[in-house]
């Protein structure tokens, strides 16, 4: 059956899965962290723009300041957060996503199973199964 055309119960059977709650607890597990990182890092800059203004202008070298040097670890920052994830992703992210992918695709191979209600576990509904 096309991913379209699947019952609202079936889907919602997939989410409470231990295999997809892992995949979100493991995902979210670096996201939030990265994501409350950045924004530290870009509000210090903020905060050092507008009560430092001595300490952002101060010259570097010729006419690159502190606040121009600040201002551009911000794409460093991103960028290197962007390769951490994308790093994650390949090794941990991808191959969870393709466990749940087989498990909710009845009919591959014996090796997917169709998700129904009563084939979750009741702790797969609370994210609590498999914490470490």
């Amino acid at each position: 059956m096309p991913p379209e055309h699947r019952p609202a119960e079936e889907w919602e059977a997939i989410e409470r899965s231990p295999e997809f709650q892992e995949l979100v607890r493991r995902r979210r597990s670096f996201v939030v962290p990265a994501t409350i990182f950045f924004l530290a890092y870009y509000m210090g800059f903020i905060l050092l723009t507008g009560y430092a203004e001595d300490f952002m202008a101060s010259r570097v070298y010729q006419g690159l300041t502190v606040g121009y040097c600040l201002a551009l670890t911000q794409f460093v920052m991103v960028f290197a957060l962007g390769i951490l994830y994308l790093r994650r992703s390949a090794r941990v992210y991808d191959p969870l996503a393709l466990r749940v992918v087989e498990m909710a695709e009845p009919g591959a191979g014996g090796r997917g199973r169709r998700f129904d209600r009563d084939a979750v576990p009741a702790s797969a509904a609370t994210g609590r199964e498999g914490e470490r």
